[in-house]
């Protein structure tokens, strides 16, 4: 048999921190890294001392320090758990894990894998929701420029476009810098925020897009 909690006594044991430096990753005081999981030139691996876990917001990877060990020794949970147990002569495995212990982990893992493939659905919603900022902040410049009064006095019969440019301009500047430097909390609250304006905007675009195809 396995040391009882063996899986939780090691994440709370082990400082992923330290874990991730001693395995060669070379973490910044802003507990920050570059990630050891995929090329990158600016860093994006992050270390939470808080709830003692990690995350890329470039790859997608996270979770505990047993996550990062199995990231870094491509072999699945219980043989990660076993190598940091080693490494650091934890003295949690003195045994091989019985059929129940397996099974458990298997489990284990299966939730986990579920939970990275719902986490890169969001990271893909996410990146499309900012090439969509992106785009419209474009298309409203393109307005405020093209549909401008040529005087003052035609400010009054104005286009329309110009005038969705001048209202909304700066609001989606705002918006588009504010996803840009976005924490993962703040994703998610701008996710529960703003979908429903995000599709409107999609819509919108798309309708443009369609006009200019028909200009053409």
């Amino acid at each position: 048999m396995l040391t009882a909690n063996a899986f939780d006594l090691i994440k709370e044991t082990l400082n992923i921190a330290e874990v991730a430096a001693n395995y060669g990753v070379e973490v910044k005081r802003n507990n920050q890294a570059l990630c050891p999981f995929h090329n990158e030139k600016t860093p994006s691996f992050t270390i939470f001392p808080k709830t003692n876990s990690f995350k890329c917001f470039g790859c997608g990877v996270g979770g505990s320090v047993i996550d990062f060990a199995m990231l870094m020794s491509g072999t699945d949970a219980l043989e990660a758990a076993k190598m940091l147990d080693s490494d650091y002569s934890l003295g949690l495995f003195n045994c091989e894990a019985s059929q129940e212990e397996r099974h458990k982990l298997k489990e284990q893992q299966a939730r986990q894998n579920a939970d990275k493939g719902l986490d890169k659905a969001f990271r893909g919603f996410m990146d499309k929701a900012f090439d969509i900022l992106c785009a419209y902040l474009h298309l409203l410049h393109e307005w405020k420029i093209t549909h401008a009064p040529k005087t003052a006095h035609e400010l009054s019969t104005a286009s329309p476009l110009f005038v969705e440019a001048c209202h909304y301009l700066d609001y989606i500047e705002y918006l588009t810098d504010s996803l840009l430097n976005a924490s993962i909390d703040e994703e998610i609250s701008f996710y529960k925020t703003h979908r429903k304006e995000l599709k409107n905007i999609a819509a919108k675009l798309q309708q443009n897009s369609g006009k200019a195809d028909n200009t053409a």
